[in-house]
């Protein structure tokens, strides 16, 4: 579905085209190639994944797309005239669907927003549900820059020293962490302004059972707690946060975490 609407988009053909995947692939599509990256003690890295597509980029510009989202036929063109160095291209308007739509329909969805936002067609009301990507770094939950589409140069890339290696596994905020570190660096952030949809799919863990809600938020507290402590912000943000992931004393359950981590991070030392 995603590479449907990138065949769609003028500069297509000229874009040298890679699957970075962390396990085997079935089918390849035409006119791709693949990038395997095998997962260390069986555990997913984003830094790894990240390093792996940057590292293979024949070109100095560099398109990162997640795999869930699906782009207007306009990106790849709003890329080229936008892009440089010290710079990352994203998009704010960000939807997540709310429930599994047929290829062409998703087109068509991205042709009805107006230019402020507003899906238009009213025939797909419900579809989608508006979820912002933030232009500046929120310590938090929420999307952000690096959070699926995002445009930018394999020299700035290298310069900020890229996504923080210790993030593994499922849970949020390696994207988060790496946002912030790009604007410590002074980079700028423009927002192209285009629809972006997120299509719904489950998150599975071991023997590719489906990961419930309160599991997925306690693996996003867990990364969130190393988040904090890495950039000195106060706890309370991931108490805040722990809060909301059905616990029974979130405070003691924060600062055991906390502990583990710094344990951990002695012994990796």
């Amino acid at each position: 579905m995603v590479i449907s609407c990138l065949e769609d988009m003028p500069l297509y053909e000229e874009c040298q085209k890679t699957l970075v995947v962390d396990g085997l692939i079935d089918v390849v599509p035409s006119g791709w190639r693949v990038v395997e990256v095998p997962r260390i003690r069986g555990k997913f890295c984003w830094a790894d994944m990240w390093d792996a597509g940057v590292s293979s980029a024949r070109h100095e510009n560099v398109v990162y797309l997640d795999s869930d989202r699906l782009l207007p036929q306009d990106y790849l063109q709003l890329v080229e005239k936008n892009i440089a160095d010290d710079t990352f291209l994203f998009t704010s308007n960000h939807f997540m669907m709310s429930r599994e739509l047929e290829v062409d329909e998703c087109k068509e969805i991205l042709l009805r927003f107006s230019q402020d936002g507003v899906l238009t067609d009213e025939k797909y009301l419900g579809c989608v549900r508006f979820e912002p990507r933030f232009e500046r770094p929120v310590h938090g939950p929420g999307k952000n820059v690096m959070s699926g589409s995002t445009a930018f140069t394999k020299k700035t890339y290298r310069r900020i020293g890229g996504v923080d290696p210790w993030y593994r596994g499922h849970g949020a905020f390696a994207d988060t962490d790496f946002h912030f570190s790009s604007q410590i660096a002074g980079c700028n952030f423009v927002d192209l302004g285009i629809p972006e949809l997120h299509y719904p799919h489950p998150k599975r863990g071991k023997e590719s059972k489906e990961l419930g809600e309160m599991t997925l938020r306690r693996l996003g507290l867990y990364n969130f707690i190393y988040y904090c402590d890495k950039w000195n912000l106060p706890m309370v943000l991931a108490e805040s946060v722990a809060h909301e992931c059905d616990l029974k004393r979130p405070a003691v359950y924060v600062q055991k975490k906390l502990k583990e981590i710094r344990a951990n991070a002695k012994e990796s030392a």
